[in-house]
């Protein structure tokens, strides 16, 4: 991982700028066009934050036309019908991004790999995403930490947005740790297993989310095969509820037919993510630091939530 995170930053730092090295968060936020901006992105002296009971001082604003790094993650290991129309669409949204946006491809099966580096290239990326095998076990539990974190690693090292977007099929069933919390004592029926057969799910992603709490970049979810059954859904309302915490969004595929347009609506909001570089108020903080903003003339959605641990903001 550590040789992962060097080599994208060092691309990165090729690439754009280096970011200022204050103690600053980086807020990602969304403007919602109207009359009065038509989706105009404020300046660092039209945009007012407030970190907690605080105001925060706004350093920098990037938006739609500054650059994008792209951290898209794979996770393919079930329908190759699924999978291929999802790479199909992955080609014609990668084909539309601006030449401002590089694309890094990764891979979720046995942990993070890349498959391509960060890239403007589009008909390399397209290659890349065709190459991609369908093949092994889920792996969006056990890397979307190891995502969040590679990009705040390039979010400190790089004055550019940074957005993970996972496109996933996985099912609870096919990870390597089984979360279907058997029934211990099928023969007493007050077993807590028997009632609370989600409890594993549910205990893995509110882990996840604590961590994630403290990460920066925010994770967009596609997940390209919804599934009706109790367990998955636990499961697929957790991918919901990480993607929210870090800012990002989620979109499940109730058909086929739905695959190409959710990557394209994903991919649409990371393009136009905007992220307001923020200096961090003086210690002592809260454990949870609360994010107000608004900018006159304009709708805004935003990150509103951060964990921060002993007064500083929470190690990347």
């Amino acid at each position: 991982m550590r040789k992962l995170v060097a080599s994208l930053a060092a691309l990165c730092a090729l690439a754009w700028p280096a970011a200022a090295q204050k103690e600053t968060l980086r807020v990602p936020f969304w403007v919602h066009a109207d009359v009065a901006s038509a989706g105009r992105a404020p300046s660092a002296e039209e945009l007012r934050v407030q970190a907690g009971s605080e105001p925060a001082a706004v350093l920098r604003v990037l938006g739609p036309e500054d650059g994008l790094l792209l951290l898209l993650v794979t996770d393919l290991a079930g329908s190759l019908t699924h999978a291929q129309l999802a790479k199909r669409a992955l080609g014609d949204s990668i084909g539309r991004l601006p030449d401002h946006v590089r694309v890094a491809l990764l891979r979720s099966q046995d942990g993070l790999k890349v498959v391509s580096d960060p890239t403007a290239e589009r008909e390399q990326l397209r290659a890349a995403v065709e190459s991609v095998p369908v093949s092994g076990r889920a792996g969006l539990l056990e890397t979307v930490q190891a995502a969040a974190n590679l990009g705040d690693a390039i979010l400190a090292k790089a004055a550019v947005r940074v957005a993970v977007l996972y496109i996933t099929d996985s099912e609870i069933g096919n990870y390597r740790e089984d979360f279907t919390n058997p029934t211990i004592n099928s023969s007493d029926s007050g077993d807590v297993s028997r009632r609370f057969r989600d409890g594993l799910i549910r205990d893995r992603i509110a882990r996840l989310d604590a961590a994630l709490s403290a990460t920066e970049t925010p994770v967009f979810i596609v997940h390209l095969n919804y599934r009706t059954d109790s367990l998955n859904q636990a499961y697929q309302t957790g991918l919901m509820t990480l993607a929210a915490t870090t800012g990002g969004e989620s979109y499940f595929c109730r058909s086929q037919a739905e695959i190409a347009e959710s990557i394209a609506r994903a991919f649409e909001a990371v393009a136009s993510q905007h992220s307001a570089v923020v200096e961090m108020p003086p210690p002592p903080l809260p454990r949870f630091l609360e994010i107000t903003m608004e900018s006159p003339g304009r709708t805004l959605s935003w990150r509103n939530r951060f964990s921060v641990e002993n007064g500083t903001k929470a190690a990347r």
